[in-house]
């Protein structure tokens, strides 16, 4: 099975907490069991990689363009890592925040890596499988469901989500749907509204 990780953080590259642990040790245990495991990453500050696909158009609503670069990192322990590159969003001294307080544009920081994900699936690495990790990576099955409908190279490629801390949502307010591209009609119950915001851990559940 080819399996590809999808997580904000990972040894032996970038770490805040057990996230990064599990994405460094649960990969390379399934390489010994026999499965194929690429990883997926932002590129942070001192991440040395290679450019692969120098850029990326990633549509974020509207007319609204990121033109990410996809970096391909060294294989270790077998597992190949994928490196998603924008300097405005990912070259800063914090992962998701600095001085105590988060990004204001997280949710588009993030909701731009889940397309990359998804499009590194598409073009570079054929996935039999999305493993996404905390909310971060939680726009995944959400843009499966949307923006990747028809496309017949992904729309049917399952999504395991796994949450590491319940503690955090990544939860914003109503108007970030239209800044990352998001129709919204997502925003109601059955959908990734929670209450009166929207909720991105809830749209890697629902």
């Amino acid at each position: 099975m080819r399996i590809l990780f999808v997580a904000s953080e990972g040894l032996p590259f970038s770490k805040t907490g057990g996230l990064a642990d599990v994405v460094e040790a649960l990969p390379k245990a399934l390489v010994a069991q026999g499965h194929e495991v690429a990883v997926v990453l932002p590129r942070y500050r001192g991440t040395e990689a290679a450019a692969l696909i120098p850029s990326l158009t990633i549509s974020m609503g509207g007319a609204r363009l990121r033109f990410p670069a996809i970096a391909d990192g060294a294989a270790l322990d077998g597992v190949r890592y994928f490196f998603v590159d924008d300097a405005a969003y990912f070259d800063r001294e914090g992962l998701y925040g600095s001085g105590g307080k988060d990004y204001p544009d997280n949710a588009e920081r993030y909701a731009e890596f889940c397309r990359a994900a998804i499009e590194i699936a598409k073009r570079i690495w054929p996935a039999d499988v999305f493993h996404c990790h905390d909310w971060q990576t939680a726009l995944v099955p959400v843009l499966l469901r949307t923006s990747y409908s028809e496309d017949p190279l992904v729309k049917n490629i399952p999504v395991v989500f796994t949450i590491h801390n319940m503690g955090y949502h990544g939860q914003f307010p109503r108007d970030v749907l239209e800044r990352v591209g998001l129709p919204p009609r997502l925003f109601q119950p059955e959908g990734i509204e929670f209450y009166g915001s929207v909720n991105f851990l809830k749209g890697g559940l629902v």
